[in-house]
């Protein structure tokens, strides 16, 4: 029986803290309106919501649900087809505190183009002063 085995592009960062971690990778929500607030501060408040890291530096719209930071050095090894990039990671992974996977369908549309279109991105990830871009895997 063949595994599946999902594409996922790769970073290493060194964070802090778990905390700090999360903050960081993830979508973070300011806490909604009382209800009984007015329709313009309910709109700012959308405005402002939620707030990603991990997207502001990466320049693209993405989709939270193909996020993750690995649990460890181990279970990410373990979700890489290629026993060649395995050994590449294995060798790579202890330079970080954290390692982060994003889907290659989680990337859908690039903030520093011009163009108005939410097209796949034609650029490729890059590293930024937070993380180290890796590779694509699978």
């Amino acid at each position: 029986m063949q595994e599946d085995y999902w594409p996922f592009h790769l970073f290493g960062a060194t964070f802090a803290s778990e905390a700090e971690a999360q903050q960081f990778v993830f979508e973070q929500w300011e806490p909604q309106p009382l209800e009984t607030a007015s329709d313009s501060v309910y709109s700012a408040w959308e405005e402002r919501n939620p707030t990603w890291r991990l997207s502001e530096e990466l320049g693209f719209h993405m989709d939270s649900d193909f996020v993750e930071l690995a649990n460890n050095p181990e279970d990410l090894i373990a979700q890489i087809q290629s026993p060649s990039e395995r050994e590449s990671v294995a060798a790579t992974a202890t330079a970080f505190t954290h390692l982060i996977l994003v889907g290659m369908n989680a990337m859908w549309g690039d903030r520093r183009s011009a163009s108005t279109q939410l097209e796949s991105p034609v650029r490729s990830p890059e590293s930024t002063a937070t993380f180290t871009y890796l590779g694509k895997f699978n």
